[in-house]
């Protein structure tokens, strides 16, 4: 047992009910002003929304106001019918006659358009034999009506006002734009003295400069825009051109009995709930529908009162300091050592807790029980990194160790080969270039070397391969100098040419071998191409195989002396770093085979 001399126990209730009071209080107040804010605040945002509503009916109102005026001034003008009637019907007049009745009606149809820029187009339309218009375009519009889509409904309406939104090929061509124009249309058809059809007025607009305010609406909310006419044609965004299909509010609205100008709906298309308002609109005759998701309809709301629970946070973080200044002696040297438990930085992971005596048995011995648990795990990390270090530079070493007697191997061959073709000279030649080639990848200080000593090397070897087969062989390198310093696997592009020799020679001659390096896209890229017979497929499924297991689970294979070239040095590279490197293989198109390693290149040390 230890003695508490000057020691206390951990004492918290004055903290915990302290807390649990004020916590209670902020909850209770807090939710009440929530409430009524979130009341408030959802009302302002139903109204918002239905004052926007109402101000683009309004806007689209007012525009449509203006074309039928415009529509019906062309209806009441006697004159107007009467020469738009003579220019028709009379095919005998002569030039002379129709040039006065064309002006005529340029003139009467321009001074009724007036200044408003807004209306694009006013025509006048027979009932069968086209027309004459104004304003984009001026003059005749040869198309039989009966033809035009608008016909059958406008006729259908018999004098009252009919809307078409089309793109109008005919104005748009004499617009002034590139692309077609879409419009929107009014339509009334007239009659003469008898109540007879006479013919059609059309008033025209850009589509997108009626519905402009319905295109941006003023609304911080993020609203949709549907526009329907007096039959429930949506008209509003477009449906003629193939556009997105849109939720029918109309007709869904219209089974509904509304109290309200109002309403929560289901949106199937979108598979949402929304909150749709309606305004119908005393000319047109139109219903402007604004909807709103239950998410953009909730979330400014949700937003705007974000300052009550930051608020009671803020006064709930006041009462907890409070309590804790009456508690320090307890509570802070846990905090302390909490905050530093919680800490991420991989640097400091191992420091360790710096805490003076607390005065409190429990607090101390969990410091110091901590503080040995991190000694400990330090010690066996630094353990476990020495161990796996000297397992990878084992590995490496029995790779090269395994290296170096089938070079060996494979030269004392060709020296054997070029002995009995009585090649005395090239065998001597060959031998010192051989010695000097062993000197190289037998040292075992380093498993890396520079590129440049790694070519020099080889370029000993390819002129013994060269001494032996003369015109038969040649080969050839390409190496730009930013790559000389850069380190990479020892006996890496040694090994890829041992190997392209020895599958080479098996084919007719001429064989020919290209080692080519150089930086591309930040990485730098080696590799050795020949003219051989290439991989045979199943030994190429075969290295690819056993490529993705070693990535896969970090298990080497083990490995034959006469089978180990790329699966060799895919190892090298994988031992040294780790995934971080590029290993291409495969067949060249013009036939033949390639091998590819590279990796990312680090300017300022010129390294992996």
């Amino acid at each position: 047992m230890f003695a508490r001399h000057g020691k206390k126990s951990i004492q918290t209730i004055l903290f915990y009910r302290f807390l649990s009071v004020t916590a209670a209080l902020l909850i209770i107040v807090s939710a009440i002003v929530y409430l009524i804010q979130y009341t408030k605040m959802y009302k302002n945002m139903e109204n918002d929304i239905i004052r926007t509503s109402s101000s683009i009916g309004d806007a689209i109102d007012l525009q449509i106001s203006q074309m039928d005026n415009i529509c019906l001034n062309v209806i009441n003008s006697t004159s107007v019918k009467d020469t738009f009637a003579e220019w028709s019907q009379n095919k005998n007049a002569s030039a002379y006659e129709r040039r006065q009745q064309q002006n005529q009606l340029n003139n009467s149809l321009v001074s009724i358009r007036g200044i408003d820029t807004s209306i694009r187009q006013v025509n006048l339309y027979s009932m069968e034999s086209g027309g004459y218009g104004v304003g984009n375009y001026y003059g005749r519009l040869s198309k039989s009506t009966a033809d035009l889509p608008w016909y059958k409904g406008a006729v259908e309406k018999d004098g009252y006002r009919f809307f078409q939104a089309d793109s109008h090929p005919l104005l748009s061509r004499h617009s002034g734009t590139e692309t077609d124009r879409f419009y929107f249309s009014l339509y009334r058809m007239y009659f003469d003295n008898y109540h007879n059809p006479a013919g059609f007025v059309e008033v025209s607009k850009y589509y997108d400069e009626l519905f402009e305010e319905a295109l941006s609406p003023t609304t911080s909310s993020s609203i949709d825009i549907t526009v329907y006419d007096e039959d429930g044609r949506q008209i509003y965004p477009d449906t003629a051109s193939g556009g997105e299909k849109h939720f029918d509010y109309f007709t869904e609205l219209n089974s509904r009995d509304l109290s309200s100008d109002s309403a929560r709906i289901y949106n199937d298309l979108k598979q949402q709930k929304e909150f749709v308002t309606v305004c119908p609109l005393d000319y047109s005759g139109f219903t402007v529908t604004a909807s709103i998701n239950n998410t953009g309809f909730y979330t400014p709301i949700l937003a705007s009162l974000m300052w009550i629970p930051l608020l009671a946070l803020s006064l709930f973080v006041v009462c907890y300091f409070v309590a804790g200044f009456l508690s320090r002696r307890l509570a802070q040297p846990l905090t302390e050592m909490h905050q530093f438990l919680s800490q991420s930085d991989s640097a400091g992971k191992f420091r360790q807790i710096s805490l003076k005596d607390s005065g409190v048995i429990e607090i101390d011995r969990l410091r110091d029980s901590l503080n040995s648990s991190i000694r400990a795990q330090e010690a066996a990390t630094e353990s476990l990194l020495v161990m796996k270090e000297s397992e990878i530079q084992a590995q490496m070493l029995a790779l090269q160790a395994q290296m170096n007697p089938h070079f060996l191997y494979n030269s004392l061959n060709t020296i054997g080969a070029m002995a009995e073709e009585g090649m005395t000279e090239e065998v001597t030649s060959m031998c010192q270039d051989i010695t000097s080639i062993l000197r190289y990848i037998s040292s075992d200080k380093e498993s890396v070397s520079t590129v440049e000593e790694e070519l020099e090397h080889c370029s000993l070897y390819l002129n013994c391969m060269k001494m032996r087969f003369k015109d038969k062989f040649t080969y050839e390198f390409d190496i730009g100098d930013d790559l000389l310093d850069l380190k990479i696997p020892k006996l890496c592009i040694q090994l890829l040419i041992e190997n392209s020799v020895k599958f080479v020679s098996k084919t007719a001659p001429p064989w020919h071998i290209r080692i080519e390096g150089y930086i591309d896209a930040g990485q730098w890229l080696i590799s050795v191409k020949d003219n051989g017979p290439g991989f045979d497929p199943e030994v190429d499924r075969h290295l690819r195989s056993q490529m993705d297991e070693i990535l896969k689970y970090s298990r080497l294979p083990s490995l034959e002396l006469d089978g180990m070239g790329i699966l060799n040095i895919f190892i090298r590279f994988y031992l040294l770093f780790g995934s971080s490197f590029l290993f291409q293989f495969g067949n060249l198109p013009e036939g033949g085979a390639f091998v590819i390693v590279g990796g990312r290149f680090h300017e300022k040390d010129q390294t992996l």
